[in-house]
């Protein structure tokens, strides 16, 4: 559990503190900001973000591109759940209501990546992919990419049904200590705990993951959370400037 709270440009957000002390520049906001697509840093980078649809495919930014606007539009209707890229200056992001952001780091490479991590984005895999992406297409080494996990909903508060159950049971049975089994045949789930797992599989160390261990749907007074709120509720930014 690692986070400091911040403000900047009247945009209240999270930091990894050994993220932050690296030069690692990224934030989770929180539901205190003037609007809720504001970033806390306003500066001539281009701010990347895509058409998130639970699912596990990833936008890829390896080379520059002419003009930022038409990109950053076009990058919004792209169905991924996943950014990459090596460009500078070229911020990348993601939304979140209790699903899990994650921001990736390569300080040798100069890669960055920001990844959504539902329920069905962690079954199918979706950060593993995205390291493989980073180590196959960018040339890291997996053990120098740093990650910070943001807020999202915790155990405490993710009672999840067969939907769930199930396929996270079928695809790997170790998967299934991160389920705490409750009544009706529900259990908790611990999706940040899972996405670690299946990170520390893929070869990312220990030391170099760090998560805020904040849960969106306890803590109403910071965050946007779905399954408190419902369909209406609002959005988290989590995003990672280089």
């Amino acid at each position: 559990m690692s986070y400091q709270i911040a403000n900047k440009n009247g945009v209240q957000y999270l930091v990894i503190p050994e993220m932050e002390e690296a030069g690692i520049r990224h934030f989770f906001t929180t539901r205190k900001a003037p609007q809720q697509s504001a970033i806390p840093f306003v500066s001539q980078e281009a701010f990347v973000m895509v058409k998130q649809v639970h699912g596990d495919h990833i936008l890829v930014i390896d080379r520059p591109f002419e003009d930022g606007s038409v990109f950053i539009r076009d990058a919004m209707h792209k169905p991924c759940d996943a950014i990459i890229t090596n460009q500078r200056p070229v911020g990348i992001g993601v939304v979140t209501a209790d699903c899990l952001p994650a921001l990736l780091y390569d300080p040798v490479q100069g890669v960055t990546a920001a990844v959504h991590a539902g329920w069905r984005g962690t079954v199918q895999g979706i950060l593993t992919k995205v390291i493989c992406q980073m180590t196959a297409g960018f040339g890291c080494q997996v053990e120098d990419v740093v990650v910070g996990m943001g807020p999202a909903i915790g155990p405490c508060c993710y009672t999840v049904g067969k939907t769930v159950i199930e396929p996270v049971r079928s695809i790997n049975s170790r998967w299934e200590k991160h389920l705490t089994p409750v009544e009706d045949g529900k259990a908790k789930l611990d999706l940040a705990g899972l996405n670690t797992a299946q990170i520390e599989d893929a070869g990312i160390l220990k030391e170099h993951i760090f998560t805020a261990g904040l849960c969106t749907a306890c803590h109403e007074d910071l965050f946007y959370s779905y399954r408190r709120d419902g369909i209406g509720t609002g959005r988290m930014i989590s995003g990672i400037i280089l």
